[in-house]
């Protein structure tokens, strides 16, 4: 019966009236029956989940450990939410969601490593609400990806496209050339940005490829290029942007593809700034960026929509995936790492911030089968494959 129940107890009444304390563990779930009537207990478990439910909205007992658990829970919870909203809804709209997309999100993570502990050990239905949180950090804010869809497709390497873009950072500070990087990633094309000085001269001295060379992107390609487009960037310049949206019409099996290899302007001068303490002019500087990224973000997207036929897009997009610019612009093109990728992905490197601000990008008429990041090779940057396949 419920005599002496204490707050974590889950007590439901009867058929017939009686007031039942339910088991814990495992048997919280199973049917029950009233000791006294012997009545079914329950049966549809709604009632239970109700009153469980309800149980949390105070602390296990008026001890200050479980007091303390308690309101750093919902104070861990509120703190996820308000992290969920920025990411997914101010974000490049507002500087401190910026900030944060910016950021180390994985810091939010480490408080669960003391609240999940504590749980255990005094009020194991708190771990319920902290695993929710983790899901919720892990998964939206945090943005790790489990890559689950690659259990459902396999690679084809007679008909498969390997699709490489890497920022090499001018060059200077690479370990590998461009050859060596091509055989070690087994790759058909490979789109560079702030491909300069020596590292450039290597490029365009392959032989045993196509290759284009220009304005800071470099092209190494397995199949011919047929012809090279450039969208018009001195507006974006003459406003401090970058806008470098290169298209090559390349010749696959005799059908036209678009290749567009981009470098997009980044967020940074306004983020160093806030570093350096000038916080007044670092909101102003990240605010302004991000209105021009916004501006190059839609401008590329309407770039790569006049061309007709299968398309990927690559490079530097300076912007994560979780971006509400990014998705309200590129929302109808597959992100391979997104879709097939493992782990955070991190491709700029920054000290303990890695931001995931290098995609490939396909349009519908390509399946992707896999997508890993490379090796670090001496750049800020490391580089970003896919494996993708004629739909």
């Amino acid at each position: 019966m419920a005599a002496n129940a204490k707050p974590r107890d889950v007590v439901v009444p009867c058929a017939q009236g009686h007031r039942v304390r339910l088991g814990r563990g495992r048997r919280f779930w199973g049917s029950a029956r009233c000791p006294v009537c012997r009545s079914p207990v329950d049966p549809t478990r709604r009632h239970r989940l109700v009153r469980w439910t309800a149980n949390l909205r105070r602390p296990a007992s008026r001890s200050t450990i479980d007091r303390g658990l308690w309101w750093g829970t919902a104070v861990y919870s509120g703190v996820t939410l308000l992290a969920l909203a920025m990411i997914w809804l101010w974000s490049d709209l507002w500087w401190p969601a910026t900030t944060l997309l910016f950021g180390p999100r994985w810091v939010l993570l480490v408080p669960l490593m003391g609240l999940v502990p504590l749980a255990l050990r005094r009020d194991r239905a708190i771990t319920v609400p902290l695993a929710v949180i983790g899901v919720l950090l892990l998964g939206p804010v945090v943005g790790l990806r489990t890559g689950w869809r690659d259990l459902l497709r396999s690679e084809d390497p007679a008909g498969d496209l390997r699709v490489a873009s890497f920022n090499v950072a001018g060059g200077e500070s690479i370990t590998k050339g461009p050859m060596t990087l091509m055989l070690e990633w087994d790759t058909d094309l490979a789109a560079f940005q702030e491909c300069r000085g020596a590292f450039r001269e290597a490029v365009s001295f392959l032989s045993d490829f196509h290759t284009d060379v220009r304005n800071d992107l470099c092209l190494v390609s397995r199949f011919e290029i047929l012809e090279v487009r450039q969208m018009e960037r001195e507006s974006f310049r003459l406003a401090g942007g970058s806008a470098l949206v290169m298209t090559y019409v390349l010749d696959i099996e005799g059908e036209e593809v678009y290749l567009t290899n981009l470098h997009l302007e980044t967020p940074r001068a306004g983020l160093t700034l806030m570093r350096e303490g000038d916080l007044e002019r670092g909101i102003d500087r990240m605010s302004e960026k991000s209105a021009l990224r916004a501006i190059e973000l839609r401008a590329a997207r309407g770039w790569v929509g006049q061309f007709v036929g299968p398309s990927l897009v690559v490079g530097d997009f300076n912007t994560p995936a979780e971006s509400t610019i990014y998705r309200e612009v590129w929302s109808d093109w597959q992100n391979s790492f997104s879709l097939l990728g493992h782990g955070l992905g991190g491709t700029r490197l920054n000290g303990w911030i890695r931001a995931r601000i290098d995609h490939i990008l396909v349009d519908d008429d390509w399946i992707v089968i896999g997508a890993e990041l490379g090796r670090d090779v001496g750049s800020d940057h490391r580089p970003i494959l896919a494996t993708v396949r004629r739909d």
